[in-house]
């Protein structure tokens, strides 16, 4: 009797398997049978600025030496549209045109960007390496695809002024910040060998101030920037040259 029973188990098992193994197969060949679809992915890859730089680098050539043809080609179809004609920017290139007195570099201080491939806005400074002075800023208008096709804004449009710390002040590696504008901007930290961004959002103490660094800066000279965007590409930036204290016991 229980040989009988065990062997009725076991056939029940068998044919359970085989059942499922029916259906697996089933599957596959539906799916094998189907059109190939594309992927389609709701997400980008991150932007790639590897292009940009030859922008910036025939913008900065061009408004130096007043190659007024090649600063136009250059220029985003707004800001054309602003100088009107080549003839119109010529006056304006000595005024806009970045002017560092030592040797500079460009930085990306803030970005509005959907991913690589998309319309994108990057603002960059040319900042001064040894004084960490800015001596300009544009807004270069790219896909972010890697390719040097990027257009320039030469003019942000408007300054955010930095209240506080004053400059060539001496601050904590967490510096407290305060800003002349009603929400807390993004802020950057400029210094020797790096670029350290600041949380955006949600930052603004009860007295006004914004504590915005939560990685320690070093030691030593820094530019702070403070940048808000009005989610149209259009940038408002400030700055203020202070000096970073060494970290000691009583420091946050």
């Amino acid at each position: 009797m229980r040989a009988r029973i065990r062997r009725g188990r076991l056939a029940w098992v068998i044919a359970a398997a085989l059942a499922v193994v029916a259906a697996a197969v089933v599957t596959v060949v539906a799916v094998l049978d189907e059109p190939a679809r594309p992927h389609i992915c709701g997400c980008k890859p991150p932007p790639d600025t590897g292009g940009i730089e030859a922008v910036l680098r025939g913008w900065q050539d061009a408004a130096a030496h007043r190659h007024v043809q090649d600063a136009w080609r250059l220029l985003t179809p707004e800001a054309q549209r602003r100088y009107g004609t080549p003839q119109r920017l010529r006056p304006e290139l000595p005024r806009i045109a970045p002017a560092p007195r030592a040797p500079a570099r460009w930085t990306l201080i803030d970005e509005i960007t959907q991913g690589r491939g998309t319309p994108s806005e990057f603002l960059y400074l040319l900042v001064e390496k040894r004084t960490l002075r800015p001596a300009g800023a544009v807004v270069v208008h790219s896909l972010a695809d890697g390719a040097a096709d990027g257009r320039i804004d030469p003019v942000p449009a408007a300054t955010v002024r930095i209240l506080e710390p004053e400059a060539r002040a001496k601050v904590g590696a967490r510096p407290l910040m305060r800003a002349a504008i009603s929400s807390p901007p993004a802020y950057v930290a400029v210094q020797a060998g790096g670029v350290s961004h600041g949380s955006v959002g949600g930052t603004r103490r009860p007295d006004g101030r914004d504590d915005p660094f939560g990685e320690p800066l070093r030691p030593g000279p820094a530019l702070i920037v403070a940048v808000q965007t009005d989610g149209n590409g259009h940038f408002a930036y400030g700055t203020v040259r202070v000096t970073v204290r060494r970290p000691t016991r009583s420091a946050r």
